[in-house]
């Protein structure tokens, strides 16, 4: 006697390959990977003592292709199916918060800058609470202080009064 395909198998009755997520997301991945290795093409890579600029744009470029490619590749195999909508709260508030670091950062030190941003973008997913958002916020203040300014001795200001 013949089975019946399972949900999401390759056959009658899966989603078709361009509704896959694993499919979308794989092609993003390869499009970022492939727009760092565009972007740092120029810059040079340097030597093993010293490695140049290129190096992390091209590293992180390569690696982006790889995840890229393993995820159009597992993309048949999967059965989730992309969500096309696009949530307009995380897409406005993660920027904001990240423009609201630069701005803050020199005008009042590290440790505003990182609970703003923190606050502002903890709010790009409803289910966070401001008790989330200030524990998070001393946490990488904290260590954003400790490894920047105390580790890698950066002239960052960290107040300004």
């Amino acid at each position: 006697m013949p089975r019946e395909p399972t949900e999401g198998a390759i056959g009658a009755g899966a989603e078709p390959l361009w509704r896959r997520a694993d499919l979308w997301a794989g092609l993003l991945f390869l499009a970022c990977g492939g727009l760092a290795l565009l972007l740092g093409a120029d810059y040079p890579l340097g030597r093993a003592g010293r490695i140049g600029p290129g190096y992390a744009p091209r590293l992180l470029g390569w690696l982006l292709i790889g995840i890229g490619g393993a995820l159009v590749l597992r993309a048949p195999w999967t059965h989730e199916r992309a969500a096309f909508a696009t949530a307009l709260r995380p897409v406005l508030l993660v920027p904001l918060a990240a423009l609201a670091f630069a701005v803050i950062l020199p005008v009042a030190g590290l440790i505003a800058a990182v609970f703003a941003c923190v606050g502002i973008g903890a709010y790009a997913a409803p289910d966070n609470t401001w008790r989330t958002a200030l524990v998070l916020g001393a946490l990488l203040a904290f260590f954003s202080w400790a490894l920047f300014v105390r580790g890698l001795g950066l002239p960052l200001p960290v107040f300004v009064p």
